[in-house]
């Protein structure tokens, strides 16, 4: 008789590290349809929200930010952490899952302590080609950790290598509902700018300040992140304004797979889900990598095989305008692109959660 699995999702703070998580939930269910999934996450909306759709049980908890730089909350968080170790202690007691599966983030480190104190296996997944400090720290007590990046599966039965999970709906988009969404121009080139789910402010200047340059040249769909506007006079067409060159939105999530339908090039930061993003839509791109280690890395290695040009002190304009010219720099990118692709990431993923025999009691 078939023994109904239980597992526990954990990992919150941004949308990369939720959005992998919700790919791989919906694996589970492709898979074993009568698995049951419950959610913790932080108590950040942003959390709730994005997994709200799926319809997965979700339970939002305290938790400390692992800084490692001097800040007054560095006071406060540990205290956090100690509440949300205790909520996790009882929600996993009362759920008590056969697995739980963390996608890092800060938020998932109270949730791993507890479940390693009661005994449950521990599967991770590390989206960067650094591992994260909370991770590193679950690392020690988990079964298996899944990679994104071959650096970290080399030489160690631990880590496994599976690719970044991806829904893979986003290869479902509708090129004529794209169109309609940003009133733009089939013929004319359009670029994507996101800095990723949480924005960001310096791509933003960016694009205002060669904004009269651009638009001479390409369509510019434009995720600014929520209250990260720019000073363009335009703004998307269903706000009753429209400029043909330029379309702007906070936040996109089902109509996302619509624009990268129309897209030609896309900007944007090298956070590992936007990357591998890129690996599965197969579209030439200049990354703009924050200072940190992780999208540094991340952002190295897409160059280092061809997959993508990492802006530096070069202009915007002139790079983007430099690849445009040469369709042959494109082509090389998309089959680069196509050779690190893992479109089973999610599928291998769930599989091996699937596979995974609880501890006893």
């Amino acid at each position: 008789m078939h023994k109904q699995k239980h597992i526990l999702l954990t990992g919150g703070g941004s949308g990369g590290h939720i959005i992998p998580n919700l790919a791989v939930a919906e694996e589970l269910k492709l898979q074993d349809p009568s698995v049951e999934l419950i959610y913790l996450g932080s108590r950040n909306i942003l959390d709730a929200q994005l997994v709200q759709p799926y319809a997965i049980p979700f339970y939002g908890i305290f938790a400390g930010k692992l800084r490692r730089y001097f800040s007054w909350q560095n006071f406060i968080d540990p205290i956090f952490v100690l509440i949300g170790f205790i909520q996790s202690l009882f929600i996993i007691i009362r759920f008590w899952p056969d697995v739980i599966f963390s996608k890092g983030g800060y938020v998932s480190l109270p949730v791993v302590l507890a479940a390693f104190i009661l005994r449950r296996p521990i599967i991770l997944h590390e989206s960067d080609s650094v591992m994260g400090l909370a991770n590193r720290i679950a690392s020690k007590l988990a079964i298996k950790i899944c990679v994104s990046f071959p650096n970290l599966a080399e030489n160690n039965e631990k880590f496994i290598l599976t690719g970044n999970p991806i829904r893979k709906n986003i290869l479902n988009g509708n090129p004529d509902i794209g169109y309609k969404i940003t009133k733009f121009h089939p013929q004319k080139p359009t670029v994507l700018v996101w800095g990723g789910s949480l924005g960001a402010q310096k791509i933003n200047e960016m694009i205002e300040r060669d904004f009269s340059k651009l638009k001479s040249h390409f369509q510019i769909i434009h995720i600014t992140g929520a209250g990260k506007g720019i000073n363009i006079p335009a703004a998307c067409p269903d706000r009753g304004r429209q400029n043909p060159s330029y379309c702007s939105f906070e936040y996109l999530d089902e109509e996302l797979k619509h624009i990268y339908a129309i897209t030609d090039f896309v900007i944007g930061r090298a956070g590992a889900n936007s990357i591998y993003e890129l690996t599965l839509i197969q579209k030439p791109n200049i990354l703009i990598p924050l200072q940190n280690a992780d999208q540094q890395n991340n952002a190295a290695y897409f160059e280092s095989i061809g997959a993508s040009l990492v802006l530096r002190e070069e202009n915007l304009y002139d790079l983007l305008l430099a690849l445009w010219e040469n369709p042959n720099k494109q082509e090389m990118m998309k089959e680069a692109l196509k050779s690190i692709a893992k479109p089973e990431a999610a599928s291998e993923i769930a599989s091996l959660i699937l596979k995974t025999n609880r501890r006893p009691h």
